[in-house]
C-alpha cells in the first residue's frame, strides 16, 4: 500500500507538467457556460434541456477519455521510454496509479459538469424541475459508464500511441451519438461508448422518483448487468496485458 501511494503521489506531482488537470477542468466549465447562457433564452421544456445536456456531456466522454489517456501515456513514453511503469518492484502497482489517477480526474470533471450545470440551473435559471441529488446521481451515472473506456484507452495509448487513441475517441463519440436514436435501442448494451449516453438518457426520463416506470425494452436491467461485467473483464484483461507488455508500441 506505502509503494503504491509513492507512485500515486508521484502521478500527481507528473501533473504539473501536463495538461490533464486544465483538460478535466476547462472543459466542463466551457460546457456549462455555453449551455446555461442558451438555456437562458431558449424556448425548449426543462426537462428536454437537463436530457439534452447531459446527453452532450456522455456523447463527449469518449473523446475527451482518448485525449487525456493519450497524454498520460506520451508523459510516460517521454520521461524514460516507460522506465518508470516497467521497472517497478511489483509491476501492477504503476499502472494501476495510473488509471488511479485519470479515474479520480474523470470523477472530479463529471461531477463538475453534471453538478456544477445543475447548480447553475437552480439558482441562476431558476428551474425547480431536478434538485442537486439528481445531478449528483447523473455525475455518478456517467463516471461508471466510462470506466471501461478509460482502462481501454490507456492500453490503447500505451500499446499503438496518442493518434489511435485519440482518433478511436472521436469515432467513439460518433457512435454514441448514432445509438441514441433508434438503431441503438436494442444494441446500447454490446457498445461501451454508449453505455453512458443510453443510461444517462434514462435517468433523466426516469429520475429516482419514478424508476418503477422504466419500461423493459429499455433494457436497463442487462445493460447496468453489461457495464458491470464489462467493466471487470476489460479491468481483468488489462492485469493480463500489462505482465506481457515490454514498452513497445507498434509504430515501433
Amino acid at each position: 500500500m506505502r509503494l503504491y501511494l509513492r507512485y500515486l503521489r508521484s502521478d500527481l506531482i507528473k501533473l504539473r507538467r501536463q495538461p490533464l488537470l486544465w483538460i478535466h477542468l476547462v472543459m466542463p466549465l466551457v460546457g456549462i457556460a455555453v449551455f446555461l447562457s442558451y438555456y437562458a433564452f431558449s424556448p425548449w421544456a426543462s426537462q428536454s434541456k437537463v436530457e439534452a445536456y447531459l446527453q452532450v456531456v456522455a456523447i463527449s466522454l469518449p473523446t475527451m477519455i482518448g485525449i487525456v489517456c493519450a497524454f498520460a501515456a506520451d508523459q510516460e513514453a517521454n520521461a524514460g521510454n516507460f522506465q518508470m511503469l516497467l521497472t517497478s518492484p511489483v509491476k501492477p502497482l504503476p499502472f494501476v496509479s495510473k488509471i488511479s489517477l485519470l479515474l479520480l480526474l474523470g470523477l472530479a470533471s463529471v461531477m463538475l459538469a453534471a453538478v456544477g450545470f445543475g447548480f447553475g440551473y437552480i439558482y441562476i435559471l431558476g428551474s425547480t424541475l431536478y434538485d442537486l441529488t439528481f445531478y449528483v446521481c447523473a455525475g455518478g451515472i456517467l463516471f461508471i459508464g466510462s470506466i471501461f473506456l478509460y482502462i481501454l484507452h490507456l492500453i490503447i495509448s500505451l500499446r499503438y500511441g496518442r493518434g489511435a487513441s485519440m482518433g478511436l475517441g472521436i469515432v467513439e463519440s460518433l457512435v454514441a451519438a448514432l445509438l441514441l436514436t433508434g438503431l441503438g435501442d436494442f444494441n446500447w448494451i454490446y457498445v461501451p461508448c454508449a453505455w453512458s449516453a443510453r443510461w444517462i438518457t434514462i435517468w433523466a426520463q426516469y429520475p429516482y422518483a419514478r424508476l418503477q416506470e422504466i419500461p423493459p425494452e429499455m433494457l436497463l436491467n442487462r445493460g447496468v448487468i453489461h457495464i458491470i461485467a464489462g467493466t471487470a473483464i476489460i479491468a481483468i484483461l488489462f492485469g493480463v496485458w500489462l505482465y506481457r507488455w515490454e514498452g513497445k508500441r507498434s509504430l515501433e
